[in-house]
């Protein structure tokens, strides 16, 4: 069950969920928009990222975005992050995708979901699909999460390795689990 604006505002003024800062326009009729921090993650053109043996962070670049904005060139993948802090509780989950403005101008998200017990700044990926370049801005609404209300709480609330992130965070390596599936088939190297 979707939560509304009525649901959201109970949960934020009881401190069960914490968005910071919480904006005068973030809450909406059924979820929150959420808006561009201080950093986006650029791909740095190169040789192939084979998960099996490259650290990820190695094929970014992290920069800050000036009061001048970020101009981002054309059909590039970028990592942006929230400048909201959330803290969820142990009986949301939630749901992000971009505003429909986003999505007509031409940026594509893969959905990203948030899982009960996550707490941090968001990272999200974004794809911009035109031929020209465009110009972001920091604290630009972007970002629509919709909140889901679990049955029960999780037994087991989110503890991974992106809880309490801030500004971009950079995938982790993938290196440990195609090493095990591997071994799982017979195919190690």
């Amino acid at each position: 069950m979707a939560l509304s604006d009525f649901d959201l505002n109970n949960y934020l003024k009881s401190g069960r969920l914490v968005i910071n800062p919480l904006k005068r326009d973030a809450v909406q009729q059924n979820g929150v928009d959420l808006h561009i921090g201080s950093q986006v993650a650029l791909p740095i053109k190169g040789g192939t990222l084979d998960l099996a043996w490259d650290e990820p962070r190695g094929f970014y670049r992290v920069l800050e975005i000036g009061g001048e904005g970020l101009e981002i060139p054309p059909y590039t993948s970028i990592l942006l992050h929230t400048e909201e802090y959330l803290k969820m509780p142990n009986d949301l989950v939630a749901i992000c995708g971009l505003r429909s403005t986003f999505a007509r101008l031409g940026f594509i998200s893969p959905v990203t979901y948030v899982d009960a017990g996550f707490e941090g700044e968001l990272t999200i990926e974004t794809f911009w699909s035109k031929p020209h370049p465009v110009k972001i801005y920091r604290r630009l609404r972007f970002l629509h999460v919709v909140f889901i209300k679990c049955i029960n709480p999780v037994e087991k609330p989110y503890k991974g390795l992106y809880q309490g992130q801030k500004g971009v965070k950079i995938p982790k390596s993938l290196k440990k689990e195609v090493r095990e599936a591997q071994s799982y088939h017979g195919n190690v190297k």
